[in-house]
């Protein structure tokens, strides 16, 4: 038997393909034709800004959670049907967020987009995937036709 700084010849292809394993995903990568890169798990999910059509098909669908992200006095005087109020500006409003299932899918809204914008970054930052964010508000959905309470 060969030894090579006192392993065996042997124990050297285990070893080998060890190696290759390790660097086949990253040879893969530099491919000009493999599938467009991801962002690192490190960084949060953008949420996504929508406009009211396709927000209300967001909100209608099976398993979404709508979420009134304005205060209580706002929610009181309309709100669309179902939401849950969470509103932004409520000093645990992270807490009643992490309540909630991280690998939902929400649908946001405000007055205007401000609110809900910011509700959607702090929801990626907390690492929930799937945030539709209102282009517009609760007067752009009533309008609609969106079901209200």
């Amino acid at each position: 038997m060969y030894t090579l700084g006192g392993m065996h010849r042997r124990r050297l292809a285990p070893i080998a393909l060890a190696g290759a394993l390790v660097l086949s995903p990253a040879l893969t990568a530099c491919g000009g034709d493999s599938a467009a890169p991801t962002a690192p798990a490190s960084q949060p999910a953008a949420p996504v800004k929508v406009d009211v059509p396709t927000w209300m098909a967001a909100a209608q669908s099976p398993g979404t959670t709508i979420i009134d992200v304005r205060s209580p006095d706002e929610y009181s005087t309309g709100h669309v049907e179902g939401a849950l109020l969470i509103s932004v500006e409520s000093p645990d409003f992270q807490q009643q967020i992490a309540a909630l299932d991280p690998s939902g899918t929400y649908a946001l809204y405000c007055r205007s987009g401000n609110r809900s914008a910011k509700a959607a970054a702090i929801m990626a930052e907390m690492g929930y995937l799937h945030v539709y964010d209102l282009t517009g508000g609760f007067a752009d959905l009533d309008a609609a036709g969106m079901p209200s309470a």
